[in-house]
């Protein structure tokens, strides 16, 4: 879908000076939709010349090519250019990293080979600023939020919030800008006193005016160095340990074949009650909603996630279940719990291989996902799966504090449609 502004300006705080660059671009692919947007520094005033959203999954095929319509539209080129806005996160994995990818790659095409100075910015903190609210939240998924506080005398704190955190910071806020039902929700249980600010999703036009006074004082960051506001997540990993502490299976020794008499099929709504049941009984493993187990299993919501389980036959017993999330081209392993029981019997490589096959199905062509470097049997077993390490986030991770591993994993060319 397409939506073009045109020529809509606001009042800008400071002027440019002469050694700006009068047209900027600013990208935001962090939310359920994205966005791109053109404007002009006229004088004292920011001049939106051009505005386009893009549909969540096609960020991968449309994103350039928006970009290139709005820089057409206008009659100008890359080399045009003073400067480009990104929205670096939170959001989406998938999203952030197209969107930081595709800002590089243009912020380098700048004109006689240097560089477009380029400012990242928090998407909470553009909706605070939307909303003229000094904390904020975004739906995060799982029953958790993506949160900004800011206090008068402290710097603001962004944070991955569920119920544990949300309970944790008080005094609430009196005050929170929200611009989706799941957020507003979840805020309002957690913190029935505080008052919600309904505005609409921010865009990288409401992200261009905010963008553009750093722009201006030179606030811009290092190309090298830019990278997606990630706030933490939870491992995707496999659990069998029903013991804080306790010993591990070594996924490194070799793995039997499948067990006889096991069924990996689609999640439904008569086993969240079996999956919670086991998901709280295996320590590490993801402690959501049943809500989020719904939505997970909802073939209608967006972004569209795959849930499988794998049952016992003929007791019909969980050992074990997966969930992913669907961002075409890409996809993202959210959790695989795999109960002891279900540990060295081939459980956890057949829930993936039933889910890859799903992925590529529902049109992926790459899993990625993040892990703690310290968790050597995740880590062995998704190197046995042929994933590849593609980066290293330093201390993303808190309790304890540790560096994530970020892997891939190519799907199979003779599984994709």
């Amino acid at each position: 879908m397409s939506c073009w502004v045109v020529m809509e300006s606001e009042h800008s705080s400071q002027a440019a000076p002469a050694h700006f660059g009068r047209l900027l671009l600013a990208i935001d692919t962090c939310g359920p939709t994205g966005s791109v947007a053109l404007g002009r520094l006229a004088g004292r005033d920011l001049e939106v010349l051009g505005h386009v959203e893009l549909e969540g999954r096609s960020y991968s095929t449309s994103l350039i090519a928006a970009v290139e319509s709005l820089l057409t539209e206008a009659g100008v080129g890359l080399k045009d250019l003073g400067g480009i806005v990104a929205v670096n996160g939170p959001g989406s994995f998938t999203g952030v990293r197209l969107g930081v990818a595709a800002v590089k790659g243009l912020a380098e095409a700048g004109a006689a080979g240097a560089e477009i100075p380029v400012v990242a910015v928090s998407r909470l903190d553009v909706l605070s600023r939307k909303a003229a609210v000094p904390s904020a939240a975004l739906d995060a998924h799982r029953d958790e939020v993506y949160l900004r506080v800011e206090r008068v005398g402290a710097a603001p704190r962004e944070l991955l919030a569920g119920v544990r955190e949300l309970a944790e910071i008080d005094p609430a806020p009196l005050r929170v800008a929200v611009c989706d039902d799941a957020a507003a929700a979840r805020i309002s249980a957690s913190w029935p006193a505080t008052q919600l600010v309904r505005v609409t999703a921010p865009l990288a036009k409401d992200a261009l005016r905010m963008g553009e006074a750093r722009l201006v004082v030179g606030a811009h960051v290092d190309l090298a160095l830019l990278d997606g506001h990630y706030l933490r997540r939870s491992d995707a990993e496999i659990f069998g340990d029903t013991r804080a502490g306790g010993g591990k299976t070594r996924m490194s020794d070799p793995a039997p074949s499948f067990a006889a008499g096991v069924r990996i099929r689609r999640m439904t709504p008569s086993d969240l009650d079996r999956v919670i049941g086991l998901a709280s009984g295996l320590h590490g493993a993801p402690q959501w909603s049943r809500a989020v187990y719904t939505l997970a299993i909802d073939r209608n919501a967006t972004p569209p996630r795959i849930a499988l389980v794998a049952e016992e036959l003929p007791t019909e017993t969980v050992l074990g279940f997966a969930v992913a999330m669907v961002l075409q081209p890409e996809s993202e392993l959210e959790t695989i719990a795999v109960a002891a029981a279900g540990q060295r019997r081939g459980v956890g490589r057949s829930l993936f291989a039933a889910l890859a096959a799903d992925l590529s199905a529902a049109g992926a062509t790459d899993v990625h996902l993040e892990v703690r470097s310290s968790n050597a049997q995740a880590l062995a077993f998704y190197a046995a799966l042929g994933f590849e390490e593609t980066g290293r986030r330093p201390r993303y991770y808190t309790d304890p504090v540790e560096d994530a591993l970020l892997l891939r994993l190519r799907l199979p060319e003779t599984h994709a449609r």
